[in-house]
């Protein structure tokens, strides 16, 4: 009887514990809330749920729309400071020694991020701030704020950072207050469905195959649009003086190609869109020592160093909405980098197109209508599985030697196995080099949350 009784009480305290997660799944409709959680669980962002009660933040830590802020007195953990507050405002106060304050980051897609903060009280010594991996203790990026004696919002600087859960730890000189800590997003394309977060709607099938197939950042997956724009990896520019090799000592390569030498290059090209929408850049090359993308002077993808001597072919760099006109497309490349190709594919993006495309990487949300809590549990570890294949193979950003501020690339050319070029509109004639910032892109849905 006592083992029985053991054995029942585990039972039901599991049940409770699942029910703040899932509801009852007797009668609790999977809503817009709890879908977002569950997603941030299976992107293993558990603290940002634990920390976040309010539906607003989750829906904040999925798009990125707006920065993510943090009142003073939200910290996961402090030492050595007091909480006051000042004309109904919470803040943090450094006492006799350094304070230490600690805000979880959840980070679901990579980028350049800015850290700020609104600080004051201590105009004769800096505070800082440090970038940790959750639960490491090694600082991975460091920040100096400057000093202010009257409260006001100071900025860290901007940092790249891989997807992933960070701590970042703020370190407050005596006497020092800090009222409210903000993380600023790059241009990041949102994990939201369709129209944005809804703090009481009810989740669909629509729902569940927009925002996993994004989750998993595989939207690349859809089906074309159109015709894809093409340009040949010779006609990127360089953005500073070059050297050019001679195509025989360029080692077996045929046709033109860009390649970098020990010291890495940037290059860019533009290209000019038709159509408003959702397109896919794509590189035909070999990654060498990695390569470090923006598009528009905002939104930044990563194509990692190969492991192991890597054969030509393409390579997914980002997907993303983006507006008709102009755009540019800047690149880093490694020691050892090559393009000989690059391509922007229109995608098509209306919820069935989702839902086809992630039935057919291996996940079936179902019939039409709205979606049970067993579906909405399965749905979460396939994204957490799938999406943990992607970090696996997460390598921070590409960037040039110091010592250099003239990189060399090689003009090569293309080896015999390069994949026939697909019919594409011509690409538009290029401009000088050294694009002007063309600033942000407008977000792919409305995403403020209402709740």
């Amino acid at each position: 009887m006592t083992k029985l009784k053991t054995i029942l009480l585990g039972v039901v305290v599991g049940a409770a514990a699942l029910v703040p997660l899932y509801g009852d799944p007797r009668s609790t409709p999977v809503t817009h809330p709890l879908w977002a959680r569950m997603l941030l669980r299976a992107l293993d962002m558990n603290e940002a749920v634990r920390i976040s009660d309010q539906a607003s933040q989750v829906f904040s830590t999925l798009s990125w729309r707006d920065s993510l802020s943090y009142r003073a007195d939200r910290y996961l953990r402090a030492d050595g400071v007091t909480v006051t507050e000042e004309g109904g405002r919470p803040r943090v106060v450094a006492g006799q020694g350094v304070g230490e304050v600690v805000y979880p980051v959840a980070l679901v897609r990579g980028g350049d991020y800015r850290l700020r903060a609104r600080i004051g009280g201590n105009p004769s010594a800096s505070p800082t701030a440090e970038i940790a991996l959750l639960g490491r203790a090694e600082a991975i990026r460091s920040l100096t704020f400057p000093s202010a004696s009257v409260p006001g919002w100071v900025t860290g600087g901007s940092f790249y950072l891989d997807p992933g859960a960070y701590a970042a730890t703020i370190l407050l000189p005596p006497g020092t207050t800090l009222e409210h800590v903000e993380v600023a997003p790059p241009c990041l394309n949102p994990i939201e469905p369709v129209g944005g977060w809804r703090p009481t709607a009810v989740v669909r099938t629509d729902d569940v195959a927009v925002t996993a197939l994004k989750a998993i950042d595989r939207e690349d997956e859809l089906p074309p649009a159109g015709t894809p724009l093409e340009v040949r990896g010779e006609d990127l520019r360089i953005d500073s003086p070059v050297l050019t090799t001679n195509v025989s000592e360029a080692g077996g390569y045929e046709g033109p190609w860009l390649k970098a030498g020990p010291k890495g290059l940037r290059a860019i090209v533009f290209l000019n869109l038709p159509e408003p929408g959702l397109y896919t850049l794509s590189v035909y090359g070999v990654p060498g020592a990695g390569q470090s993308w923006i598009a528009d002077s905002c939104r930044k993808a990563v194509v990692c160093p190969g492991r192991e001597p890597t054969a030509p072919g393409w390579r997914v760099v980002l997907t993303n909405q983006f507006n008709a006109g102009r755009h540019s497309f800047a690149v880093t490349l490694g020691d050892g980098a090559a393009i000989e190709r690059v391509r922007l594919e229109p995608k098509k993006g209306t919820p069935a197109d989702y839902v086809a495309t992630l039935r057919r990487l291996g996940f079936d949300t179902g019939s039409d209508g709205a979606v049970s809590p067993d579906k909405a549990v399965d749905a979460m570890k396939f994204v957490r599985d799938r999406r943990r294949d992607v970090l696996d193979t997460l390598c921070g950003d590409v960037e040039l030697r110091p010592e250099t501020q003239a990189p060399t690339p090689i003009i090569a050319a293309a080896p015999s196995a390069v994949a026939p070029a697909a019919a594409g509109v011509p690409a538009p004639p290029l401009p000088p080099p050294l694009p002007p910032d063309l600033g942000p892109q407008e977000p792919a849905s409305p995403t403020q949350p209402q709740g």
